[in-house]
């Protein structure tokens, strides 16, 4: 499923520069695509387990940052949709059992306590985008 090690690396930062493109790359798309993405992609369990686990669990804090930054923009566009009436995705945000609400929930109970201050950072972003969303 998923490494939690890079085969040959010294250190927690060799190895995953991939990966945190990738994401890096993601929310970057998320934010171009705006409703869009919500309207062409499907938000799946094994999509939200992703971003949960690299977010979470990977062991590169920089991969841990740009996960958080996914889901950040996912909440940011699904708080733009609520103006949009033939795509509404705030559900998303306020229906309880909403993959994306608990993945945010679960998410933010560990990544707030990180010791790395990068991912603290990316915490604090997500939870006041979090905040912010839902009393919009």
């Amino acid at each position: 499923k998923y490494s939690k090690s890079s085969t040959g690396a010294l250190d927690d930062t060799t190895g995953w520069r991939a990966l945190e493109t990738n994401w890096q790359g993601l929310a970057s798309y998320i934010v171009a695509a705006s409703t869009v993405y919500l309207q062409e992609n499907d938000i799946d369990e094994q999509f939200m387990e992703a971003i949960q686990y690299c977010s979470v669990e990977h062991v590169n804090r920089h991969v841990r940052a740009a996960a958080i930054a996914v889901l950040e923009q996912l909440l940011l566009v699904a708080s733009k949709s609520e103006n949009d009436k033939t795509f509404p995705f705030a559900h998303i945000l306020t229906d309880p059992e909403s993959m994306v609400r608990t993945t945010t929930v679960n998410v933010l109970k560990v990544t707030l306590a990180d010791n790395w201050s990068q991912v603290r950072m990316a915490a604090s972003v997500l939870c006041r985008t979090f905040w912010t969303c839902l009393f919009r």
